[in-house]
């Protein structure tokens, strides 16, 4: 049985044999046989048919613990590969989408120029989606925001702990705070931005799910503040897009510094200003997470060392 312990977590994903089946490239009536021996050789039923296959209390011990088979042969596999001094392997990473966009360009290029036949897999989802890929043993390290973890099974690298800013173009500042402008832009810089001369602004936001938007929604509460929200999108770089067309202010974590500098540089008729929120100490803390226990081969480790190094240059970026 411990042999084939991937049919099983097939089956409990899938919940219908014949996608199970498909999904393992075995027939039908290979994978309905296993599930039948399975049931008899424990002598308990695993799933229920409703039609379709939904685990029962049974079923859900027995996917338990077929993923801790896995986990423990992703270790085993690990410790040989090293064993092996081998080049040659697998390492599944998970990110959100934004931070998919700054880091990984680079890091895929410099990880590949180190390890040209490891196969490193990067994918981008939310927070839960990619915590939930990590406990199915789907992926090995997941990088994401420190906020939304919260289970015992995992462990925590911490990495950077980045502020939040302000995005605002000169046409928006001269049009809403038209007797501040422009002495309001050394102010704003020095002491930084006070959100409540902004209720008027129209702002662009991200999803109320997002901890960006989680920090930003607490601490206006906190100050009895409300802004003016015209839209709602979870692509960033789409934010600052619209805010240097004047479309509407933004927001912006410390590792997107650099995009908004660079757009500033090769646009510099739609500059934008990046401010600190006056008031605002909360800080997001970035986090690399890994099951506990997981043991990754060498070049999983250096790809962590990648990863920090390049993080170290976000810690205490000013606007």
């Amino acid at each position: 049985m411990l042999n084939n312990y991937n049919y099983f977590i097939a089956l409990a994903e899938e919940e219908n044999i014949s996608r199970a089946a498909e999904r393992l490239f075995i027939s039908h009536q290979c994978l309905s046989k296993y599930l039948k021996n399975l049931e008899q050789e424990y002598r308990v039923a695993f799933f229920e048919r409703t039609p379709r296959l939904k685990l029962n209390v049974a079923g859900q011990a027995m996917l338990d613990m077929c993923r801790k088979v896995q986990f423990l042969e992703q270790n085993l596999e690990s410790q040989l590969e090293d064993v092996r001094q081998s080049k040659r392997g697998l390492i599944r990473m998970g990110t959100t989408e934004g931070r998919y966009r700054i880091l990984f360009p680079d890091l895929l290029a410099q990880f590949k120029g180190m390890y040209p036949d490891v196969t490193l897999q990067v994918s981008y989802a939310t927070s839960n989606q990619l915590t939930e890929r990590l406990l199915k043993n789907e992926l090995d390290v997941i990088l994401m925001n420190r906020s939304f973890v919260g289970h015992a099974q995992l462990d925590i690298m911490p990495l950077l702990e980045e502020r939040l800013f302000l995005v605002i173009s000169d046409a928006m500042l001269e049009r809403y705070l038209p007797e501040q402008y422009p002495g309001c832009l050394e102010k704003f810089a020095e002491e930084g931005a006070d959100l409540a001369l902004l209720q008027e602004v129209p702002f662009i936001l991200n999803k109320r799910t997002f901890n960006s938007r989680i920090m930003l929604d607490n601490f206006l509460a906190s100050r009895g503040l409300h802004l003016n929200c015209v839209m709602e999108l979870t692509q960033l770089d789409l934010h600052f897009m619209m805010s240097a067309r004047d479309y509407a202010a933004s927001f912006c974590w410390s590792m997107y510094l650099p995009t908004i500098r660079n757009m500033n540089r090769l646009d510099p008729e739609h500059a934008l200003n990046v401010f600190p929120i006056r008031g605002l100490e909360e800080r997001n803390h970035i986090v690399l997470v890994t099951q506990k226990g997981k043991i990754l081969p060498e070049f999983g480790k250096e790809l962590i060392r990648l990863i920090r190094k390049d993080c170290a240059q976000y810690e205490n970026m000013k606007a």
